[in-house]
């Protein structure tokens, strides 16, 4: 026997692999053994060591094996070349996503310290800067249906995280107009969105100063702890300058207890003159 073939277990070892991959690929025609014996063993040209360092080099960039049988039985410098570049526009795409997931997990290790860092029932004065938010219109509470409205702030969800905004729960957004009636129903639901994504409705949370309450309670508990926070911003002579927002930083993902939900109000203010 010629040293330049080897059987299978010599040959996967010098792959770096199982025999059983080489006898799968072989079984789909992937990789043949360069011929076999009378006694069925499969023997291997050292010449197919190129074959399967390229089928390799393929499985990493993810290559589906029936897509690697079909370049090898049709390879040609150009059909490699139109395979690589193809590779690469995927592999982009998912150098994309993954920075997106690195970005949605920062941003929830600093949503998670800044829940341990605030007081509960505290509330201070903060300078915010501008966002811009993609929403749906918060429903007729006395009519809508809830499981189908969910639906809504699903798909809201989906589509914000798809444009690579916040991968936290949607918050709401109370219009001044609202707080100025003494109503406390929120009005929108939103998500955050880089700056000039296009697609969906969307409002804009202005840069400014903001008086900002952190909430420790139930979503029930919610609607008075914003009326709290108005009645601060009045009785200290602000005007209200905007409208009021309000974030998850501790909810059903992180707690099972909806009374230590932690929940952050922003009220964009200034002082009032005179």
């Amino acid at each position: 026997m010629e040293k330049h073939y080897f059987k299978t277990a010599e040959f996967a070892a010098l792959c770096g692999v199982k025999k059983d991959t080489l006898l799968h690929y072989d079984h789909i025609g992937l990789l043949k053994p360069q011929w076999v014996g009378e006694n069925g063993y499969r023997y291997y040209s050292v010449r197919q060591l190129a074959t399967y360092d390229l089928i390799a080099a393929l499985r990493r960039l993810d290559t589906p094996l029936a897509e690697i049988r079909d370049y090898l039985t049709r390879r040609s410098p150009e059909a490699l070349l139109d395979l690589l570049r193809e590779k690469e526009t995927a592999l982009e795409a998912e150098r994309r996503r993954l920075a997106r997931m690195g970005e949605r997990l920062r941003e929830t290790i600093h949503t998670a310290e800044l829940a341990q860092q605030v007081r509960p029932g505290e509330i201070r004065i903060e300078e915010q800067p501008r966002q811009l938010l993609a929403v749906v219109k918060a429903p007729d509470f006395e009519t809508f249906e809830e499981p189908v409205y969910l639906l809504h702030i699903r798909a809201l969800l989906t589509w914000a995280r798809e444009q690579g905004g916040s991968a936290q729960a949607p918050g709401d957004i109370i219009c001044r107009e609202s707080l100025e009636r003494d109503s406390f129903l929120e009005n929108y639901y939103f998500c955050p969105v880089p700056a000039g994504t296009t697609g969906w409705e969307t409002r804009e949370r202005p840069a400014g100063t903001y008086a900002v309450l952190y909430h420790q309670g139930s979503y029930q508990s919610e609607y008075e702890a914003c009326r709290t926070l108005r009645d601060w911003v009045l009785d200290r002579g602000y005007t209200i300058d905007g409208d009021l927002y309000e974030e998850d930083l501790v909810n059903y993902t992180t707690s099972e207890d909806p009374q230590s939900y932690l929940l952050k109000l922003s009220l964009k203010i200034k002082k009032t003159e005179g």
